[in-house]
């Protein structure tokens, strides 16, 4: 499998951050919105929690080397995280009424980074590729991103 794992840090403005839908799409690949979705991939280490996340599948066609079209699909998944706090919402509201709240309890801009995880498989292969994908989520996610906090799984997703 190959699995391309990116993380991007907010700057000093919130649109550092978007929707990945906009590079996707302008990177060519057609979203599957019926099957786009909020889902959870179960994080053991260092303590047992759910890392909420949203998955899209989408498609894109190539040329194989005869020149014939061959259609493959795409299977992302993406997260945000901040101190304390962990964001699997589509829309991005929670995430953006989060960073207000903090906005204004604080004084200061809360930092987030914005995490994806990406993969091509052919038609068909969707399920099986996105087992493998939340193993590696599962195993990769403890070794750059903290825990969210005690065992509470409240506290996993609210700041």
């Amino acid at each position: 499998d190959w699995y391309q794992l990116n993380v991007v840090l907010m700057g000093a403005d919130r649109t550092s951050i978007h929707k990945p839908q906009y590079c996707l799409e302008g990177a060519g690949w057609r979203i599957d919105q019926a099957a786009t979705q909020e889902t959870k991939i179960p994080v053991e280490r260092p303590q047992a929690y759910q890392l909420p996340v949203v998955k899209m599948l989408s498609t894109r066609q190539f040329r194989d080397a005869s020149g014939a079209a061959v259609n493959y699909r795409g299977l992302y998944v993406y997260w945000y995280v901040a101190d304390g706090a962990l964001s699997g919402d589509m829309a991005g509201t929670e995430r953006m009424w989060w960073m207000a709240k903090h906005l204004l309890q604080t004084g200061e801009l809360q930092r987030w980074a914005y995490v994806s995880c990406f993969a091509v498989c052919l038609p068909g292969e969707e399920e099986a590729a996105y087992d493998r994908m939340k193993k590696f989520i599962a195993s990769a996610v403890p070794q750059f991103q903290l825990v969210p906090g005690p065992t509470d799984t409240a506290a996993a997703t609210t700041p």
